[in-house]
Order: C-alpha cells, then structure tokens, then sequence
C-alpha cells in the first residue's frame, strides 16, 4: 500500500511516478528485488530505451514474465491495457490506480472491463 499512497500523494513524473514504475516496484517488492524499478528516464523515449537495453521490448513484457493471468481480481493485481502495453495500473481497494484527466496525478478508477489482469508470481532467481 505505500507504493499506491506514494503514487496518489505525489505528482506524475516520468522516472518517479508513473504507471510503468509502479508496475515495476510492486513486482520488485514481491520478489524482493530492486532492479526491475531502478530506472531513471524523462520521458517515454528514454524509458522504451532503457527497456530496450536491458533486453525488452515494453513493460507489458516484463509483466507477463513475471505474472501469472488472473480472472478474479485481488488488490496488488496488475492490468495491462489491450491496445497499448505501456498503459497498466494495480488493482487498489477494488478500484485501479491509474493517471487523472489532467496526466499530472494519480487517482483510482473503477477497474476496466477489457484488458487483461496479471498476478505477480515470486520468480525463482538463478
């Protein structure tokens, strides 16, 4: 919950507070890792390029790695978007955490119907 309390008390900044960041660190906490989310970027160009250097195409790929597809949702669940796999957000109290209509800040919405949710799964290391 304070990776969600951060995002909703702070500003929606690329390389701090963005969708894609708090994907990555709620999947970083689950594994006890910190390297999925060490990510500086100011922009979506230079974050698709970090991704691309470490071997990815996208955060949506990095989300089905290390999650499994759910059909009941839990909170701490992550949806991707069907049309874009940039856009995703974390299921939080029966709501998803995602970007306000100003892009300048975080709010919950209710969960969309189309897209598909994933559960982070404890990946084995080695």
């Amino acid at each position: 919950m304070s990776i969600i309390q951060y995002s909703l008390d702070n500003p929606y900044k690329y390389g701090d507070n963005d969708c894609n960041l708090i994907v990555l660190r709620i999947i970083d906490l689950i594994n006890g890792t910190t390297t999925l989310a060490d990510r500086q970027y100011t922009s979506i160009k230079e974050g698709i390029e970090g991704l691309n250097a470490d071997g990815w195409n996208h955060t949506g790929e990095i989300v089905e790695q290390y999650c499994n597809p759910v059909e009941s949702v839990i909170d701490g669940d992550i949806w991707l978007d069907p049309d874009n796999p940039l856009v995703m957000a974390v299921v939080a109290s029966g709501r998803v955490l995602g970007v306000n209509d100003s892009h300048d800040g975080f709010v919950l919405h209710p969960k969309p119907t189309k897209g598909q949710y994933y559960r982070v799964r404890k990946h084995k290391h080695g």
